[in-house]
C-alpha cells in the first residue's frame, strides 16, 4: 500500500472519529443564566429537536449541550472551540451570546444519496434553548448587516424567519425557545415538521436506519450517524481501481458516541457489508497502525492512534478511544488550527 493510499484510508477512518466533534465547535458555555422572560429548558410538552428532523437523512447528529458543557472536560473543550469560532464577534453584533443558551441541538443532511446534486446545499439545524424569538431575529439581522447584506423578515406560522435579500447564507426561523436554520428547499420541510403535532419523546428518530444505529450505540450526550450511499468511497478517492478495491468501499454506515466527563471517551461503529469485509478493514487498521511512523502525524496524535482499540462482532467493527484533558490540545489543534 502506497503512502498516498495510507493517507486516504487514515483520513476516512479519522473522519469517523471526529465527526461528532465537527458540529460541537458551534456550541459553547451553556452556563449563562437565561435573561428575564426567556424560555427555559424544554418542558415535557415540547418536542425535542431530534423529533422534528424529517426522515431520509444521510447524516444525523444530536447533542445534549447542557449535559456536555456541565462536565469538567466539556467546559474546557467549549472554551477552546469558542475561541477558534470567533464567538466574540457574534456577541459584539448581537449584544449577547445566543450560543450560551442552547440546550439541545439536532443537525441533519437530508439526502441519503451522497452523489445527488439536486440540492447539494441542503442542511438543517434545529435547536432548543433559553431565548426568545425577538432577540434571535435581531441577532440574525445584525449578523447579516455586519457582512453587508440586507435582512428580510417573513412570518411562517408560529415562526418568524430572517434571511439575506441576496439569498446567500441560508435562512433562520425562530420562536420562543426554538431556532431552525437551513439552506435550500429543506428549510420549509423542517418548518412544516416543526409546526405539525408531535409527542414530547426526546429520543424520537423517524428514520428506522438511524434509529437502529443509535440503539446499538447506546445513550449519550452526543450521537452521530452517517448512512453511506453506493460508491461513496470511489467518489471521495477519485473513482480509480485502487479505490474500488479498497476494503473501505464496503462500509455501509458510520456512527459515533461522545461522552465527556473528566475524560473524553469516543466510540465509533463501522457497519460493513459482511463479516469478511469487517475482517479486511480490521486488518487494514492493523496495517495502518504499524505504518504510523511513515505518515506525517504529530507524535502525540500517533500515540493516541496506537491506543485505539478495535473489536469485531459479525459485520460491525467498534473503535474506542479515551483521552485525558492534556491530550486534547493536539487533537483540537489538528481540527481547528493552533
Amino acid at each position: 500500500m502506497t503512502t498516498n493510499e495510507q493517507s486516504i484510508h487514515l483520513g476516512v477512518l479519522g473522519a469517523s472519529l471526529v465527526v461528532a466533534v465537527w458540529v460541537f465547535g458551534a456550541q459553547w458555555r451553556a452556563n449563562e443564566p437565561a435573561t428575564h422572560g426567556v424560555a427555559h429548558s424544554p418542558t415535557t410538552d415540547q418536542r425535542s429537536p431530534l423529533s422534528i428532523i424529517p426522515p431520509g437523512s444521510a447524516f444525523l447528529l444530536s447533542a445534549d449541550l447542557r449535559t456536555l458543557l456541565r462536565s469538567p472536560l466539556g467546559a474546557v473543550i467549549a472554551e477552546r472551540l469558542g475561541r477558534s469560532a470567533g464567538t466574540s464577534s457574534l456577541v459584539e453584533s448581537c449584544g449577547f451570546d445566543p450560543l450560551t443558551r442552547l440546550d439541545q441541538l439536532a443537525l441533519a443532511v437530508p439526502s441519503a444519496k451522497l452523489g445527488a446534486q439536486e440540492h447539494p446545499e441542503d442542511f438543517g439545524i434545529v435547536a432548543r434553548g433559553r431565548f426568545n424569538a425577538a432577540e434571535i431575529a435581531r441577532c440574525a439581522e445584525a449578523a447579516i448587516a455586519a457582512r453587508g447584506g440586507e435582512a428580510i423578515r417573513t412570518p411562517h406560522g408560529s415562526f418568524e424567519s430572517v434571511r439575506d435579500r441576496s439569498g446567500s447564507g441560508g435562512e433562520i426561523a425562530s420562536k420562543d425557545g426554538m431556532v431552525v436554520v437551513s439552506g435550500g428547499s429543506y428549510f420549509r420541510e423542517l418548518l412544516n415538521s416543526a409546526e405539525s403535532p408531535g409527542g414530547p419523546d426526546e429520543q424520537v428518530v423517524r428514520d428506522a436506519r438511524h434509529a437502529e444505529l443509535r440503539r446499538v450505540l447506546g445513550p449519550g450526550p452526543l450521537l452521530a450517524t452517517w448512512l453511506l450511499g453506493e460508491g461513496w468511497f470511489e467518489r471521495i478517492a477519485g473513482g480509480d481501481t485502487n479505490a474500488r478495491l479498497s476494503p473501505l468501499s464496503t462500509l455501509k454506515a458510520l456512527s459515533a458516541r461522545l461522552d465527556v466527563g473528566r475524560t473524553a471517551r469516543l466510540v465509533v461503529l463501522l457497519e460493513c457489508a459482511d463479516g469478511e469485509s469487517a475482517l479486511r478493514i480490521s486488518s487494514l487498521l492493523g496495517e495502518l497502525r504499524s505504518s504510523l511512523d511513515a505518515l506525517p502525524l504529530d507524535p502525540a496524535l500517533a500515540g493516541m492512534a496506537m491506543r485505539i482499540t478495535v473489536s469485531q462482532t459479525g459485520a460491525r467493527l467498534k473503535l474506542e478511544l479515551e483521552l485525558k484533558q492534556a491530550e486534547l490540545s493536539p487533537v483540537l489543534d489538528t481540527l481547528l488550527g493552533p
